[in-house]
């Protein structure tokens, strides 16, 4: 088993990514003693129990390349996890004796000659277990890995229904902060599922000659095929011949106004369209703070009656993509415009979230703001001046920004 000491000695020795399993109970050391360490080096390094971890780079420090996770020891994956207990494998069995009694189990075809199977599925926005169906539970507890984004669902709730064995690891990305590149998603998944699988107890006792075709899951928020980048992880797992299935999930272009009480269509507002825009494309530039013309859109030659707008937390990025729809183009005066300084919006961050959990799993409340596009930043800003960002977040303009059909009080 990993100790205190063979970390420290790794951790002098390496100057390139780095990865190993670590007990749980160890975690806090590995982390202090990292970060102690990374001040003398530029090692980019991934610890945890059954999770995995990235530390980027240190500031300044040269770009490290990607390097596949290779566990220096398989010693930590067999040690019981206090997260996974007896009843987490009573849900297991609930939920195959469940699938059991609506459906004939489907078993993979046997001329293939692949070992894995990569399932990509969408969990929403910001789900519980109790949200997901129960295909998608079906899949999970009996997952070899599991690569997770940071809006989905939470490291606990996996936890809880995902075999003993199951490696559990993230790969969010998030606006504005250190992020997993998506070659290196791409490039892990199709790691994990060449490697060949790690038989469990009962398969060493029962001494099967048939290997067990290896199950990972690619869980995404949202869904996977709305500005969720699948389309690599897709090419990268055709490109080698690995067989991979598709769950869609709700995107949260729809679920996040729902959420927030605000419907995207209204007859009697005469909102019978929408559009959805991201607010950050796939180079990092952001709606409404570029000069160049072939990155803006004229606005007011949409025939949409509702904008959406995801990927736009942070205040500066929102200021100016406000700026660029109320004034944009230059036609005509205000009250000939489709949108102005006085058309409603509303901001919802984190829509869905909830407070139970810890740590980075955990989510703040929803939180919902209602204004004009002129106003609607002063008006986050006027509880903290120092705020500069409300990601994870959804933009909504249009007339039915100003509704809140989940309030209980009555609206004009």
């Amino acid at each position: 088993p990993i100790d205190d000491a063979f970390l420290k000695k790794s951790l002098r020795k390496f100057d390139s990514n780095l990865a190993f399993r670590i007990p749980k109970r160890r975690t806090e050391n590995a982390m202090a003693m990292f970060q102690k360490q990374r001040r003398r080096s530029d090692v980019s390094c991934f610890v945890g129990g059954n999770a995995a971890f990235q530390f980027p780079p240190m500031k300044g420090g040269k770009t490290v390349a990607f390097s596949p996770i290779k566990s220096l020891t398989r010693a930590a994956e067999n040690m019981p996890d206090p997260e996974r207990t007896e009843t987490n494998e009573s849900l297991r069995h609930a939920i195959e004796n469940l699938v059991s009694i609506i459906d004939e189990p489907v078993s993979p075809p046997s001329d293939t000659n692949q070992s894995s199977i990569v399932h990509i599925i969408g969990t929403g926005l910001t789900p519980t277990l109790l949200n997901l169906p129960l295909s998608t539970l079906h899949i999970l507890s009996q997952a070899d890995v599991v690569l997770y984004d940071s809006l989905g669902l939470s490291y606990q709730d996996i936890c809880q229904i995902v075999p003993k064995h199951c490696d559990v690891i993230s790969v969010g990305k998030r606006g504005d902060k250190k992020s997993w590149k998506q070659t290196d998603i791409d490039g892990l998944l199709l790691q994990v599922a060449t490697e060949s699988v790690s038989p469990s107890s009962s398969d060493a006792n029962n001494k099967q000659k048939t290997p067990k075709m290896k199950s990972i899951v690619r869980l995404k928020g949202g869904d996977p095929f709305l500005f969720g980048r699948t389309r690599t992880e897709i090419e990268a797992l055709r490109s080698n011949n690995i067989p991979y299935s598709y769950t869609p999930g709700i995107s949260s272009c729809i679920a996040g106004p729902h959420l927030g009480g605000i419907p995207l269509t209204d007859t009697s507002l005469d909102c019978q369209s929408f559009g959805v825009w991201t607010g950050t494309d796939a180079l990092g530039r952001s709606r409404g703070l570029t000069d160049d013309a072939s990155d803006g859109k004229k606005w007011h030659g949409l025939d949409v009656d509702v904008l959406v707008f995801l990927m736009i937390g942070r205040l500066d990025k929102l200021e100016a993509l406000c700026q660029s729809i109320a004034h944009g183009d230059g036609l005509g005066d205000d009250e000939t415009k489709k949108w102005n300084k006085d058309t409603p919006c509303a901001v919802i961050q984190n829509a869905g979230g909830r407070t139970e959990g810890a740590g980075d799993s955990s989510l703040p409340i929803q939180r919902v703001w209602r204004s004009t596009l002129e106003h609607i930043v002063p008006f986050i800003k006027e509880e903290d001046e120092t705020r500069t960002s409300v990601s994870p977040a959804v933009f909504v303009v249009g007339a039915t920004a100003a509704l809140d059909l989940l309030s209980q009080d009555s609206q004009p």
